[in-house]
């Protein structure tokens, strides 16, 4: 007798699971918009930031209008789905014990602390020179919102992420040695974020920061 609950949506729910997470983690990098496109490439891999800007060069979408909005954000989607797609093959490597579809599903829901992470950067960057006026523009107020805040943030997420691939490996049937690799592979993926320019460094901070003080000073 079956035992297993299925329903008619069950395909689609898989697919979700992949684009939902992928769709979070990429947008971030392209609704910077003129303002805030300096700030956004030291905050995240400037690369990236650069992608999504020539992705919506091509279509000459901007931010001025719901479609360009709209553009931006499936422009950044789908580097983030490259994104995962390029995880999801090292985890493969790892786990070995399915299809890859089902690894990408696994990369994917467990990457979601990371995703929320880049779209609580994004939002701290946008509310940032959106909130801050030139009364308020002090170098501590600007130093906690663009640089401390983030830096405490991020180290929250990327403990939560390697929290759900032990988890989610687990959950899913991995042996010990299989979880322990997925994790040193998360660890390596964190490694290679921040490497690739995640996050203000105290030497961007320092070049960044009179810059940002003079464009509130005109504000």
């Amino acid at each position: 007798m079956e035992t297993t609950y299925t329903t008619p949506l069950a395909k689609w729910a898989r697919f979700f699971e992949i684009i939902i997470p992928a769709y979070m983690f990429g947008k971030s990098w392209a609704i910077a918009d003129s303002q805030t496109v300096e700030l956004f490439r030291a905050e995240f891999p400037p690369f990236l930031i650069d992608m999504a800007e020539y992705l919506k060069g091509l279509a000459g979408a901007g931010h001025d209008s719901p479609l360009g909005r709209f553009y931006a954000s499936y422009a950044g989607a789908a580097i983030g789905i490259g994104v995962v797609v390029i995880l999801a093959i090292a985890m493969h490597l790892i786990m070995r014990d399915r299809k890859f579809i089902d690894t990408l599903r696994f990369t994917s829901v467990t990457l979601l602390p990371l995703a929320i992470l880049n779209g609580t950067l994004s939002h701290l960057m946008k509310t940032l020179l959106k909130n801050v006026s030139a009364a308020t523009a002090t170098e501590e107020a600007l130093t906690q919102a663009a640089y401390t805040t983030p830096m405490n943030q991020s180290m929250m997420f990327f403990l939560f992420y390697i929290t759900s691939l032990w988890f989610m490996g687990r959950r899913s049937g991995l042996p010990r040695k299989k979880r322990i690799g997925v994790v040193i592979v998360g660890i390596l993926f964190i490694g290679a974020y921040i490497g690739a320019g995640l996050l203000i460094t105290p030497s961007e901070w320092q070049v960044l920061m009179p810059k940002l003080m003079a464009s509130f000073a005109t504000k």
